[in-house]
């Protein structure tokens, strides 16, 4: 793992270089934390890259890839087929990201096209051969319809992205990775299928790396199952954002040791409350349409 460092503070981003014959740089962050990942990459004497792999493409874990590309002109992006026009032509992303989280998007740095050329779309299940280590490559739908997980077999390391939520480290909690557009069926679909793989190591972008892998998926599944059914029924009962936040708050455990540990101000947490519950708004006209 690379504590990608972010306009100097660190523990914001994991990105992760997978050491084999081809090496692989999973996730190289935006344009902002380029330089710190290549001055890792130079200590640890990596001349050469097969790929800059990406779980998905969200601008803090995909917006410099291009930059990357500039040092490692040999390397290949490697990107979920849902994901590459977005990188062909990131207008709309950059757009989309602006909308959603304002001036902060600017700390990012530029997010610049990448030629169709240099672009490798996956497949779901395909295994990648590095050289001496290959790399499974798990489609996991559900934090963006994009998103895409590693499995290293041999020791049985899962390099997730945003598909395990974010965790800390220091306080062992893990919260939902959820902002719009958020589908919590799918993450959880996609939670099985990497808890059937039987990790034993769980690599976070956001942020660090843990034992006790296959335990930590399961907790974020059933967190996932718990603020789903909170949500759904508040939406459908009229409720707001912060009365929502307050009852995930009462019935959330990690939630509760975050904010008693962090002292984090609500709004922090509502953006991923958002993804819910413009999830929850979705089904439930949906539902209407049907019964109507």
């Amino acid at each position: 793992m690379i504590d990608t460092l972010f306009h100097g503070e660190s523990g914001i981003l994991g990105t992760y270089l997978v050491k084999a014959g081809e090496p692989v740089v999973i996730d190289p962050g935006p344009t902002a934390m380029i330089p710190s990942v290549l001055d890792e990459l130079r200590r640890l004497k990596v001349d050469s890259l097969r790929y800059v792999a990406l779980t998905h493409i969200h601008m803090d874990h995909a917006g410099g890839a291009w930059s990357l590309l500039e040092s490692y002109p040999d390397a290949d992006v490697f990107v979920h087929p849902r994901g590459a026009e977005h990188l062909i032509d990131p207008r709309k992303l950059v757009e989309n990201a602006t909308q959603f989280f304002g001036d902060r998007v600017n700390k990012y740095g530029e997010m610049r096209p990448i030629s169709l050329l240099k672009i490798t779309e996956s497949e779901d299940g395909m295994t990648l051969d590095l050289g001496g280590l290959t790399l499974k490559v798990i489609w996991t739908p559900g934090h963006a319809s994009h998103n895409q997980s590693f499995f290293e077999p041999d020791n049985r390391i899962l390099i997730l992205g945003d598909s395990g939520g974010t965790y800390s480290q220091r306080l062992g909690a893990i919260l939902p990775a959820s902002p719009p557009p958020f589908n919590p069926q799918k993450a959880v679909d996609s939670l099985d299928r990497l808890i059937e793989l039987q990790p034993e190591i769980v690599c976070y972008s956001h942020f660090g790396y843990a034992y006790d892998a296959v335990k930590k998926l399961k907790l974020y599944r059933e967190q996932l199952r718990l603020w789903d059914e909170v949500v759904t029924k508040a939406v459908s009962e009229g409720r707001n954002i912060a009365e929502i936040y307050e009852q995930l708050k009462e019935e959330d455990p990690m939630l509760r040791l975050t904010l008693e540990a962090e002292r984090s101000d609500s709004s922090v947490f509502y953006s991923s409350i958002v993804g819910f519950v413009e999830y929850a708004k979705w089904m439930l006209k949906s539902q209407e349409k049907r019964a109507g």
